[in-house]
């Protein structure tokens, strides 16, 4: 059987693919545990909620996987442009989407129904980036316009605005925003600079200029924020006393910072994961040999039995040389933690037999639905 690992490390990357890892606490290894070839452009963005992992991509497209069944569960056509970024809900109900033409949209969890899009939420401008309060209630997203726009997501509209150019000192290189654990604070990040800012005051509390250009933060408790460079440098800022520590993480920039529980999880854009200590000393290390652009974070999902593959028939490994060429599509890995239930084929097969077909997409739903509407039902003779 597959030992459990602590968690699984998903990254996308600008070769189109979607990578999964898990690491093991135990042995301190970071594997491969699936590769997926569904966009037809670099992904952009991942977000995850529950048991779905949706990724974004510059073909316009986000895809919907079931990390329970370890399939592509359905795709998105909404957009018209690059998905610049995607997140989920607290209570896993909704997907907010925003693309470099200005769009926001609002998807339904579970059908998938296209339930709210603003065509011009920044006047037109991309929007950069979405952060969702843990409250669910509120949302803030990034525009290129140089504005921070608040939504209520109970009414679903637009709250107000603020004009980043009057409060920031280099508004147009900011990039992200990610909220604090106490749902007060948040941070906004790009250029050189970062900034704490405060829902309460609706100001900046603490701005931070850096020698290098920052390109990912996250915060390590509610005092400490790790915030990566472009040199490949991460910076340990502590907002108490402004103290600053730097330590050489990876050789090109740092494009994605997270932390779960006691590990600090790291990528950069030469394709490098590594899974580090909260005294940041180094426990693992991959190559994945693509650029990285995005990570995302999987708990331990549950699974049952009956779900295990053959990992080497399943598993892509990518080749550093082989990535710019053209492959075909791999299938999704199927993977589960450790089990003791032992299954006769005889009932894998029953098992198989009961389950639905997964969905591909929405369009497909509807049609099934429209074709049960117009047959009628004829009488027993």
């Amino acid at each position: 059987m597959v030992k459990s690992p602590s968690f699984e490390v998903v990254v996308g990357s600008y070769e189109e693919f979607l990578l999964g890892y898990n690491f093991t606490s135990k042995s301190g290894e970071l594997a491969q545990s699936f590769a997926a070839h569904d966009h037809a452009a670099s992904i952009r963005c991942v977000a995850l909620s529950g048991h779905y992992l949706a990724s974004g991509g510059a073909d316009d497209r986000i895809f919907i996987y079931d990390l329970k069944s370890r399939k592509e569960h359905c795709s998105l056509t909404h957009h018209d442009a690059t998905i610049n970024c995607l997140q989920f809900t607290e209570n896993h109900s909704h997907l907010i989407s925003g693309s470099s033409d200005g769009v926001l949209a609002i998807v339904r969890v579970g059908n998938w129904q296209l339930e709210k899009v603003w065509e011009k939420a920044h006047k037109g401008a991309a929007i950069l980036d979405i952060a969702v309060h843990s409250s669910g209630k509120l949302a803030l997203t990034l525009g290129a316009d140089c504005s921070l726009c608040t939504w209520n997501l109970v009414k679903g509209r637009q709250a107000y605005i603020i004009n980043l150019n009057s409060k920031c000192k280099d508004a147009r290189s900011l990039e992200k925003i990610l909220w604090a654990s106490d749902g007060v604070r948040f941070v906004l990040h790009g250029g050189k600079y970062t900034e704490i800012w405060s829902i309460e005051s609706g100001g900046v509390l603490k701005q931070v200029e850096h020698e290098e250009k920052v390109t990912s933060c996250s915060w390590l408790s509610d005092s400490v924020l790790l915030v990566g460079h472009e040199d490949g440098q991460i910076s340990i800022l502590n907002l108490d006393n402004s103290n600053k520590e730097l330590f050489k993480a990876h050789e090109s920039r740092v494009k994605s910072i997270t932390v779960h529980r006691k590990w600090i999880i790291s990528v950069s854009s030469s394709g490098d994961i590594k899974v580090w200590n909260k005294d940041f000393e180094e426990l693992a290390v991959v190559d994945t040999g693509c650029r990285l652009t995005c990570l995302c974070l999987v708990p331990p999902i549950k699974m049952k039995s009956e779900t295990l593959v053959n990992k080497s028939e399943d598993v892509v490994e990518v080749n550093p040389e082989e990535t710019k060429k053209k492959v075909t599509k791999p299938r999704v890995v199927e993977m589960v933690e450790e089990s003791d239930e032992e299954v006769t084929i005889e009932e894998k097969n029953k098992k198989k037999e009961k389950r639905k077909p997964e969905v591909q997409v929405i369009e497909e739903v509807s049609r099934k639905k429209k074709k049960k509407k117009k047959t009628s039902k004829l009488p027993n003779n």
